[in-house]
């Protein structure tokens, strides 16, 4: 039975400038023009429980409340998570939830984010890791990896477009103690 999961995405439409992360301005004016964001970062829902729960466990929270230090979804029947991460943030930005795409529609997220809607903001994408893959493909990055690892809260996958081709770069998001700095 597929899972019917709803994914996050996030608009940082306050400006262009994500604390931790620079994004030029010049770049901006690039991305209007070429009906684009300025960036998009995925990351995954913070940490999850050890026993089945569709919630956030406690160190999810904390890395959640941590999320509006780093960047000055839909619950489902199956996973809160990915709200529940980006919720503190929408809150600190003041800044609505789009939580309109199910799990499994990568494509359809794909041809919001680059419908031109969001053309020179920054977007912040919060899904599942089993499909953050996919969605970054249907973003048209061509070398991302192939596997989320399952054990892995802490990363961001950035993607810009430079000459109209989507280029990824990995970042840490380094906001709790043991976060990888790599």
């Amino acid at each position: 039975m597929m899972k019917a999961y709803r994914a996050v995405v996030l608009l940082l439409a306050m400006g262009v400038a994500c604390t931790g992360f620079e994004v030029r301005v010049q770049a901006a004016q690039d991305q209007v023009a070429a009906k684009v964001p300025v960036v998009v970062f995925v990351i995954r829902h913070a940490e999850k429980p050890l026993v089945r729960d569709p919630d956030l466990a406690p160190m999810g929270y904390t890395r959640a409340a941590a999320l509006p230090s780093l960047f000055a979804t839909a619950p489902s029947r199956n996973s809160n998570r990915p709200v529940e991460t980006v919720l503190p943030l929408g809150q600190a930005l003041h800044v609505k939830i789009n939580a309109l795409h199910m799990d499994d529609d990568a494509a359809g997220l794909a041809r919001d984010v680059l419908s031109g809607k969001y053309a020179g903001k920054v977007v912040l994408i919060c899904w599942h890791h089993g499909q953050i893959p996919a969605v970054v493909a249907a973003l048209g990055v061509t070398d991302a990896p192939a596997k989320w690892d399952g054990d892995v809260f802490d990363q961001i996958w950035k993607i810009e477009w430079v000459g109209g081709k989507a280029r990824m770069t990995t970042l840490p998001e380094e906001l709790l103690k043991g976060d990888s700095t790599k």
